[in-house]
């Protein structure tokens, strides 16, 4: 890739940061505003109603309750203990999300050892599913690019351009995306999980492309973890090896729509060059036979004043 090509691409990153951060902050400062005002309220009337509180004990139990949190722990109206995290259908659905690279960051290892085992175990299983993953496009791909061909050949190919066909191609594959791995799995988490739609879609989405923030996190009742997850887990493979079709779909699309308008700039550059050089050479030559014909006039011009006889 070219140095300016890197450039435009480095400057175009910086400007979509920019226009991220303006946008974020200018939805989300006003909302924790008015968190961290209520906190304060909620945090006075704590003290004022139950007078045998002193600040620091409010303030060690609020600092217990964030570490608890931090942990993974569900804190409601039932009791924490009734169900672990790290049980090992818990830990199987974390070890995708390492190997994925979703990484929730609802629960993470807190001992040595957990932590410790982690940087390995990732940097092994990272590659590996990328492997797995990239093997399931490659099919999945393939599959797509062979229909497409044979579509071009029956269909496309008298009615649209072949570019035409292309985006036809990318665009069913995108819908496709949207209502088999986004729209009707999110109508399952509405009816599994109680959150809304929009929840339902916006978590599809951040998991789907591993940016997984851990805010929405599925299967946490104790009564749908094991077949659940493991169904999700499904989710996650094919959600992301159909992610990656579509991404070399489109990369291998602007790659060839850059080879050819480079190659259509070459020709015409040599075309223009040889049309420049043609004049120039027919003008060469045309002053080489202008050049050879007054010769050619001064030439007979004095034999005809030899041959003249001069008159006394």
């Amino acid at each position: 890739m070219k140095g300016k090509v890197v450039a435009l691409l480095v400057f175009l990153n910086l400007c979509w940061l920019l226009i991220g951060g303006g946008v974020f902050s200018a939805l989300e400062w006003q909302n924790e505003s008015a968190q961290r005002v209520n906190y304060e309220d909620y945090r006075s009337r704590l003290l004022r109603n139950f007078s045998c509180l002193t600040e620091e004990e409010v303030a060690n139990f609020i600092t217990a309750v964030v570490t608890a949190t931090n942990a993974g722990l569900t804190l409601d109206n039932s009791t924490a203990a009734d169900t672990s995290n790290w049980d090992f259908g818990n830990s199987f659905f974390f070890s995708s999300t390492v190997v994925t690279t979703i990484g929730y960051g609802h629960i993470s290892p807190s001992t040595r050892g957990g932590q410790a085992f982690l940087i390995p175990y990732a940097l092994i299983g990272i590659p590996l599913c990328g492997l797995m993953l990239n093997g399931i496009g490659e099919n999945i791909g393939g599959y797509v690019t062979k229909k497409k061909e044979q579509w071009a050949k029956k269909r496309w190919s008298k009615k649209v351009s072949e570019r035409t066909a292309e985006v036809l191609v990318m665009l069913i594959l995108f819908l496709m995306f949207l209502v088999f791995l986004v729209f009707i799995p999110s109508a399952i988490f509405l009816a599994l999980e109680g959150w809304s739609y929009r929840i339902s879609i916006y978590y599809s989405f951040v998991t789907l492309t591993t940016i997984g923030f851990g805010d929405y996190v599925p299967g946490q009742n104790s009564d749908q973890r094991v077949v659940y997850r493991l169904a999700i887990l499904c989710w996650f493979m094919i959600g992301l090896a159909w992610m990656a079709v579509i991404l070399n779909q489109v990369s291998t699309f602007l790659t060839e729509v850059g080879v050819k308008a480079q190659t259509a700039r070459d020709e015409r550059r040599k075309k223009k060059d040889g049309d420049t050089g043609e004049g120039e050479d027919n003008k060469a030559a045309e002053d080489v036979e202008n050049s050879e014909s007054t010769k050619s006039v001064k030439q007979s011009n004095v034999e005809l004043r030899s041959m003249t006889p001069i008159e006394s």
